[in-house]
């Protein structure tokens, strides 16, 4: 596991921000953690069956949010 202090400002906080706020997420570790799989996903980084277990937990967890 890996423990991480990143400081953000302007857009990139604003943005942290609303998808807490508007709850897609619910802490701005998810959003970065859900930011990675995609960014791994849209680079190719990311192995098939790994990327389907990581994009079904994603959404799922997004999901659970939006009934919310």
């Amino acid at each position: 596991m890996s423990t991480l202090t990143v400081k953000f400002e302007g857009v990139t906080e604003e943005v942290l921000d609303e998808l807490v706020k508007q709850g897609y997420v619910k802490t701005k570790s998810e959003a970065l953690r859900y930011a990675l799989l995609h960014i791994g996903e849209e680079l190719d980084l990311i192995k098939t069956r790994f990327h389907v277990r990581a994009e079904e937990y994603a959404y799922r967890e997004i999901k659970k949010r939006w009934r919310k």
